[in-house]
């Protein structure tokens, strides 16, 4: 896989390289890549759904519910061909 040269590719190279669900706290922690959110939506509004998203519930340490998504790549095959199309 060649290293990603802008935004829209690197959403699909964490995609396409973390096999188990992720989290946005993960991405940050990893390239302090903080639009991940955002460049996934632009390349789902304009080529469809390419992920499975899930919400996780948690309670915080102040005792209120609280939830995040994670992220899994749901067609790898398509992910590819976008790699260099974006």
């Amino acid at each position: 896989m060649k290293e990603p040269k802008n935004q829209h590719q690197l959403v699909l190279w964490y995609l396409l390289n973390f096999k188990e669900p992720f989290s946005l706290k993960e991405v940050i922690n990893d390239s302090m890549f903080f639009k991940f959110q955002t460049r996934l939506g632009e390349i789902e509004n304009k080529h469809g759904e390419i992920t499975v998203k899930k919400r996780k519930d948690f309670v915080n340490r102040f005792g209120r519910k609280r939830s995040y998504l994670t992220y899994q790549a749901e067609n790898l095959d398509k992910i590819k061909s976008l790699f260099d199309k974006v």
